[in-house]
């Protein structure tokens, strides 16, 4: 039975994976549409490479099927020129001139693979399954040496974290796109690091980053903090003023809190983000700018969508590049060196020498659920760092209400059988195959067995987990 008859979804996507097809016969394009279609993948199509540069615009895509005669442009030369901006980009050129020249250059070049017109449908799914596994083992790879590392430090950003791992390579990934993007999460999570990390990485880095938190100011101030105004629009407006969008323009601005966005502004940031074109409060005339947009917020728009209170053009408008970040609670991995950074960050604010945290200490930060996420354990550490008398932070350091924390579930003790002495522990295994093996038992674990589940979560086809599952001896 043949394992793939569907993409395989990695932890880190969660949704299918979308195909670029670039070719300029209808026919072959409306084949190859329905067929991927058919076979779960989000897919869109391009007539000619121009179009595929316009499509790219609005985000990245997973894999790029692209034929290699076309007018105008090459598929070697719109591989040549996606690679310089995205070198993680996937692409499989097609061709009815095969040749071994041809497939050497493009595979030089760095194209995922090569496969020949007509299109034998059976071998593509093979290609496609194949260039995926691939990619996700690199990725698997990339994070597995992370992690053997210790923790890793991304932007202003420390995680070490298998789950935040992969999101700092989606962020890498997507800045060097000028597509909007909704960062969502609660407060405390660090959205607007994340916003800043996509300014930075991105093409506009050394552009303007304009910060607008939608709820500090009133609804009535809100559009011409905006949109700016003319002299005269309003009582007090005694000159032109430019507003957020126009010092933004040519760069990036964030949208803080844009769940708290009124219904009204909406509708004019929509029309921002078609027109690329704003109108002053009082002025008929339109301004066009230039800018990236990205959002964020606490609240869970897709609800607020079916409540009728955001407008879902603007939603689907704004969720090009979706970015989730998991609350801290659900990454205890990576409490003990957020611990360790903020201690750093605060001997240097605070003029102290703290080596780091008590073990009934740190035992207690791994209990706790965090409402306030990141925000509130920097927040702890700080308050502890004043008070602290010794080298290491204490629990009578801590607030009082952190004490009251419930105590773990105690673990099941495992008891040798009689006369046997219980068997030394082994000493650390930090090979890659000693991680990999890891996270495949955790895989397992989460996915209570089933075999199938598990491999969708490690993106892994089936084959490759069976195969790996024997070689570590967890069959």
């Amino acid at each position: 039975m043949s394992d793939t008859s569907k993409p395989t979804t990695p932890v880190a996507e969660q949704e299918p994976k979308r195909i670029l097809v670039v070719e300029d016969e209808p026919d072959i394009r409306r084949i190859l549409q329905l067929f991927l279609t058919e076979k779960g993948f989000q897919v869109k199509v391009a007539d000619h490479p121009a179009r595929a540069l316009e499509i790219l615009e609005q985000g990245p895509v997973d894999l790029i099927l692209s034929d290699v005669r076309m007018p105008g442009m090459s598929g070697l030369d719109l591989l040549r020129h996606l690679k310089e901006r995205d070198p993680d980009i996937q692409l499989v050129l097609m061709t009815a001139y095969s040749s071994v020249k041809d497939a050497v250059e493009a595979i030089r070049m760095g194209a995922a693979d090569y496969v020949e017109k007509p299109i034998d449908f059976r071998r593509l799914e093979r290609v496609m399954a194949t260039v995926f596994e691939k990619h996700s083992l690199k990725q698997q790879t990339r994070i597995l040496q992370q992690q053997l590392q210790g923790c890793t430090v991304f932007e202003g950003m420390v995680a070490r974290s298998q789950r935040m791992l992969e999101l700092f390579a989606f962020i890498e990934r997507l800045a060097r796109y000028p597509t909007t993007a909704l960062i969502t999460g609660e407060s405390g999570t660090g959205k607007e690091l994340v916003a800043r990390a996509l300014h930075r990485l991105s093409p506009l880095g050394d552009r303007p980053f304009v910060v607008c938190n939608c709820t500090a100011l009133a609804p009535t101030l809100l559009e011409s903090e905006l949109f700016g105004y003319v002299k005269g629009s309003f009582t007090g407006a005694e000159r032109d003023r430019k507003g957020l969008f126009e010092a933004a323009h040519g760069g990036t601005i964030f949208l803080d809190e844009i769940g708290d966005l009124p219904l009204g502004v909406q509708v004019k940031l929509l029309r921002v983000l078609e027109n690329r074109e704003i109108k002053r409060v009082g002025s008929p005339e339109p301004i066009h700018i230039d800018i990236r947009v990205i959002a964020a917020t606490n609240r869970n728009l897709s609800q607020m969508v079916a409540a009728g209170t955001f407008r879902d053009d603007l939603y689907y408008r704004l969720n090009v590049g979706a970015i989730h970040l998991p609350p801290l609670r659900e990454r205890a991995e990576d409490v003990e060196p957020l611990a360790a950074h903020f201690i750093e960050v605060f001997n240097s604010k605070l003029t102290k020498q703290v080596t780091g945290v008590d073990p009934a200490v740190a035992e207690l930060f791994l209990r706790l659920t965090w409402p306030g996420n990141v925000r509130e354990l920097a927040n702890v550490i700080e308050r502890a760092m004043v008070v602290a008398k010794g080298p290491q932070i204490v629990l009578d350091d801590l607030p009082a209400q952190l004490l009251s924390a419930p105590a773990p579930e105690p673990r099941a003790e495992v008891v040798s059988p009689v006369g046997e002495t219980p068997a030394a522990p082994a000493p650390y295994d930090l090979s890659l195959e000693s991680a990999e093996r890891e996270q495949i038992r955790r895989a397992l674990e989460v996915a209570s067995g089933r075999r199938i589940e598990a491999a969708r979560l490690l993106g892994l086809s089936r084959r490759t987990l069976y195969r790996k599952m024997e070689k570590y001896g967890l069959g």
